[in-house]
């Protein structure tokens, strides 16, 4: 009960937070969203119980994980529904599910508003898909955690997540190290910062190692397994006038702010 009363304090100071602080007239907002919670037997192909999956398999919402993404969806709505001007997402239906659920949530907060709109069209982008652990068989696809360990040794995943060396780690799982998740995907982040007017957001709606790369890069955290990102939780980040992540990187511009981290929307 503690625990649980601590996790609400925060969700609470998180929502003040992204609901407070307004965006400044020269600056870029990124809200950034993890799709809900998934239904792992409906995945293809198909994944044994416990089995890692990535971005190379497609695996839909749960009935859970609809209501976490509609949550999210109106959340957005309720506090961000004049700054938003662009909707991103990954390919895959786990995270279109909650793009599409933003875009419906947007235009009815409009209206009711009395200013009809369509839904935001929605652009999806393959740089935003999952980590690829590897193919069935040769890579940790559809292995459990236990049986990673057992093949690649007992620091596999903490090998995963501080890979430096672009493309290396396709070694060891046959796809992608942390390192090559976070350069595709800072890339197409800054696309989206360039594409946004000066005090606009804009809405990514991805998956936990996605918003790992953009959140951890954020906070100046380089192990991005210890960036907490639950399912259907919203974090919020403002960028100077001139960000990019090779700029940020040489010093040639101001840090990011982050306003918020994981808030996760309480169910109705």
């Amino acid at each position: 009960e503690c625990l649980a009363g601590i996790a609400k304090m925060v969700a609470w100071l998180c929502t003040l937070a992204a609901a407070g602080v307004s965006i400044s007239p020269t600056a870029r907002r990124l809200v950034l969203v993890r799709h809900g919670a998934v239904n792992r037997e409906k995945a293809v192909p198909a994944i044994k119980p416990g089995g890692f999956y990535g971005g190379n398999v497609d695996v839909p919402l749960s009935t859970v994980g609809e209501a976490e993404a509609l949550a999210a969806a109106k959340h957005i709505a309720s506090n961000h529904l004049d700054e938003v001007k662009i909707i991103w997402s990954s390919p895959m239906r786990r995270a279109l599910f909650g793009a599409r659920a933003v875009g419906t949530a947007l235009a009815v907060a409009a209206s009711e508003g009395g200013v009809w709109q369509p839904p935001m069209e929605i652009d999806t982008f393959e740089a935003f898909r999952e980590v690829d652990r590897g193919p069935i068989g040769a890579g940790w696809t559809d292995l459990t955690a236990e049986e990673i360990e057992a093949r690649d040794g007992p620091d596999a995943m903490q090998r995963f997540a501080l890979e430096s060396t672009p493309g290396a780690f396709n070694a060891v799982n046959g796809g992608e190290g942390f390192c090559d998740v976070r350069s595709r995907v800072l890339e197409q982040r800054d696309a989206m910062l360039r594409a946004l007017p000066p005090g606009g957001a804009g809405v990514i709606v991805s998956h936990m190692w996605v918003t790992r790369a953009m959140v951890g890069e954020a906070l100046g955290e380089p192990n991005p397994m210890r960036v907490d990102i639950p399912t259907a939780s919203i974090s919020v980040v403002d960028y100077p006038e001139g960000f990019s992540a090779q700029a940020f990187a040489s010093g040639a511009c101001e840090p990011p702010t982050v306003a918020c981290v994981g808030l996760k929307p309480s169910l109705e």
